[in-house]
């Protein structure tokens, strides 16, 4: 009785740890992704815009502290970070947002990709 306790017991604090220690995002970890025909290699996970970036988004990334970026690439962010700033939108804190991509950009969790 006592052995089947133990390792239910045991059973319970492996799954609970490993349901609970996600992976951190890697942006080493790379996948190619395809967008308007167009082949990308963004971190695995990683939230990609839909279109090619402009001189506007350039100059908002360079500000956040993204200097890679160069027309005809997108964008990329952890997925956690678009959750993030999502949240962020819907209230209209705008200033908030700045801060959570200046944050994502130092810690290197938003960027940019060139077509392949």
């Amino acid at each position: 009785m006592k052995l089947k306790f133990m390792l239910a017991t045991a059973f319970a604090f492996v799954f609970v740890g490993c349901t609970h220690n996600q992976p951190s995002f890697d942006s080493s970890n790379k996948e190619i992704t395809t967008i308007d025909g167009k082949y990308y290699m963004v971190p695995a996970g990683a939230s990609t815009s839909s279109y090619a970036v402009d001189s506007k988004v350039i100059k908002r990334y360079q500000e956040f502290g993204v200097s890679d970026c160069q027309e005809g690439d997108i964008t990329w962010e952890d997925q956690k970070i678009a959750d993030e700033i999502n949240d962020v939108m819907r209230n209209g804190q705008k200033s908030e947002g700045i801060t959570i991509y200046k944050k994502a950009a130092t810690e290197g969790k938003i960027g940019c990709a060139s077509p392949l």
